[in-house]
């Protein structure tokens, strides 16, 4: 098989990770048998300890018949350069008894030094079946690794290195599996790490393909119609001002796209200017209110104040936001019906405010997606009301930027009603006095 620069990339990578194991199994291997050793250099220690103890007793109690706690005693070094030659040359005091202990010293030394050897050959042993235990015990995880790395790289090998590698489709439902019991709990992890990559890839996907399409509509219709206007626009004024009105208005709904897409965009990458401070939301659903009745006369507006309400939060994000749910109430709601905006706290203390209309209401199998980008229950209808599909997204950002959330009510035929709860507010002691 020829070798391509796929495999070559495989390789080096298997290597790297090999390395990694190696590196892993060879740092707990030393740990373990770093202990080993300390244990095997005191239990050397006590057997030396307890020799001599021992020797000592056996030597007392041979010539003076037993053992005398309270005899003195000490311990002299011969004369000699080496250390083995003074322990050789040395002698043990009791009482008035002076013994020759070199032929005990010299023989526990070489006792201990033969001892040692065969301790250092069974730990040299004992630290390379430990290592090589160890990195078997890590072979799964390494494994795991591999595998993983493959994935990200978008292939994944048919047998061993030098076979063939195939190609995976990032939305697959490939998992990594060792087969291997105690690594069940970390396979899972990665494995739903991966299902939460693949569905944010085919969320952003699906958004990049939506934004595409929105925005082929309006730059066809502008297209259309400067091929329009580059024919017959030039002599037929009433060409002209239909070309340039429609181009016109194309043109501020791609802007009003492309503004909607960066919000969303900066919120996503936490670029999203917030800056929180303390209103009247009573005001602002008095103001919305004056501005809907003022704009749009094709449905009659009231408004419902309890009483004072005022909620911590970026004003005018809660203002577009409002603004969004009052202008979506306005585009399924038929001419001549009520939209009702409200502020209000509820039982629990939290401040709200509220857009209900008495319009075509949604279906309840859509209400979970309504707040979905680029989401319609009737595409064709949307686009002649102007909708992008956004609007209500952008809401739902903001309210999470503001702690907030959103319920939803609705019938079909009957009406919805849409209420932004904000989780941090307090009552004033003006709604405390109402409530």
């Amino acid at each position: 098989m020829a070798v391509t620069a796929a495999n070559i990339t495989i390789i080096k990578r298997k290597t790297m990770l090999f390395k990694r194991d190696d590196s892993i199994a060879g740092t707990i291997s030393s740990t373990i048998m770093l202990r080993k050793l300390l244990a095997m250099i005191t239990a050397d220690m006590l057997i030396i300890v307890f020799a001599c103890v021992f020797w000592a007793y056996g030597t007392e109690v041979a010539i003076a018949g037993d053992f005398y706690p309270g005899f003195e005693r000490s311990f002299e070094l011969g004369n000699g350069t080496w250390i083995w030659d003074r322990l050789a040359d040395s002698t043990y005091t009791f009482a008035s008894h002076t013994v020759f202990s070199g032929t005990f010293l010299n023989t526990l030394t070489w006792f201990m030094g033969v001892l040692g050897m065969i301790q250092v050959l069974a730990w040299s042993f004992s630290f390379l079946n430990e290592y090589f235990r160890i990195k078997k015990m890590l072979d799964p995880m390494n494994r795991i690794a591999i595998n993983a790395m493959e994935m990200a790289q978008g292939t994944l090998p048919v047998g061993e290195f030098e076979k063939e590698l195939v190609q995976i489709d990032p939305l697959s439902d490939v998992h990594i599996s060792t087969g291997n019991r105690d690594l069940q709990g970390l396979e899972d992890c990665i494995n739903t790490l991966l299902d939460k990559m693949r569905e944010a890839y085919k969320v952003q996907s699906r958004f990049v393909s939506d934004a595409s399409h929105e925005l082929r509509t309006p730059i066809a219709v502008i297209k259309g119609y400067a091929d329009m206007l580059g024919r017959w626009g030039k002599e037929d004024e009433e060409v002209l001002d239909e070309g340039i009105t429609a181009i016109r208005k194309e043109a501020d709904n791609m802007n009003r796209l492309v503004e909607q897409l960066l919000f969303l965009a900066r919120s996503d990458n936490g670029r999203q200017t917030f800056r929180p401070v303390l209103f009247s939301l009573s005001d602002m659903v008095e103001n919305v209110y004056n501005e809907c009745v003022m704009i749009d006369k094709d449905h009659e507006y009231k408004q419902d104040i309890k009483s004072l309400v005022e909620v911590n939060g970026d004003e005018n994000m809660i203002k577009e936001c409002m603004r969004i749910l009052v202008d979506n109430a306005k585009k399924y709601t038929p001419q001549g019906n009520e939209i009702t905006i409200r502020a209000y706290v509820d039982e629990k203390g939290q401040s709200c405010f509220e857009v209900s209309d008495t319009g075509i209401g949604i279906a309840p199998d859509e209400i979970e997606h309504i707040f979905d980008r680029f989401y319609r229950s009737d595409p064709a209808r949307n686009r002649e009301s102007g909708g992008t599909g956004l609007g209500l997204a952008i809401a739902q950002t903001i309210a999470e930027y503001n702690n907030a959330y959103f319920d939803v009510v609705s019938y079909q035929q009957i009406g919805t009603r849409i209420t932004m709860v904000f989780r941090n507010s307090k009552k004033t002691d003006a709604a405390k006095a109402a409530g």
